[in-house]
């Protein structure tokens, strides 16, 4: 196997990873600094996607990229249908946290939805928009399509996210001013984090070819 298809396997395998934690991680609500509401802790690791995604896509090409997407989306089917296995045995006498790993792993077959709805429509068309961007850039300004596309994907995610779990279907009381206030509020914090992201996205350009930024006219399908 060449170097590079290395550098890609790792790239894999650690948005594959980010993507299977999610699901244990997002039930806890953490402070951060500087913001003025409790947060889900998936929020806070869920950004790194979006980067992972932008480089391969920038290198590797579109179609790549989206093995990326799905190849995710299968590890979290995969993760919640083993966790769902887990939590159905019979408990042994000997184990005393059958409830707490209930808390942890059971999700809300509802909240699931959501969530899996909400990062595969996001993901894919975060992958479109960079290179939709790409395109119109003359593959300039990596930057720019990188926060473009990164913008608009996270308030796609956080619209469905919400709109399926809460306002929608959910049981929370929410008014559609509550649904808004909340979207954009967590559409904000992305934001915030995602500042983060054109760096890396330069990061992890140099590491795959050596380069910190891609030649204008390089384009893969």
């Amino acid at each position: 196997m060449r170097e590079v298809d290395r550098k890609y396997v790792i790239l894999l395998t650690v948005f594959i990873a980010v993507m299977a934690v999610l699901n244990v991680i997002s039930a806890k609500l953490a402070l951060i600094p500087f913001w003025f509401a409790p947060v889900s802790a998936g929020i806070i690791c869920y950004w790194l996607t979006f980067p992972i995604t932008d480089a391969v896509g920038e290198v590797y090409g579109k179609a790549n990229a989206m093995f990326l997407v799905w190849m995710g989306f299968v590890a979290n089917i995969l993760v919640l249908g083993l966790s769902a296995w887990a939590i159905a045995l019979e408990p042994s006498e000997l184990y005393a946290h059958q409830s707490a790993m209930e808390n942890v792993l059971g999700s809300v077959p509802l909240i699931v939805i959501a969530s899996l709805t909400a990062y595969l429509s996001a993901q894919l068309h975060d992958v479109w928009a960079y290179h939709f961007w790409k395109t119109i850039t003359k593959g300039k300004h990596m930057w720019l399509r990188n926060n473009l596309s990164t913008i608009s994907s996270q308030l796609i995610d956080s619209l469905i996210f919400n709109g399926i779990a809460f306002y929608l279907f959910g049981e929370v009381d929410w008014t559609f001013l509550d649904f808004l206030g909340t979207t954009l509020a967590y559409w904000m914090l992305k934001l915030c984090i995602a500042v983060v992201d054109t760096p890396l996205v330069y990061v992890l350009h140099y590491w795959l070819t050596g380069k910190w930024a891609p030649e204008p006219s390089s384009e893969r399908a």
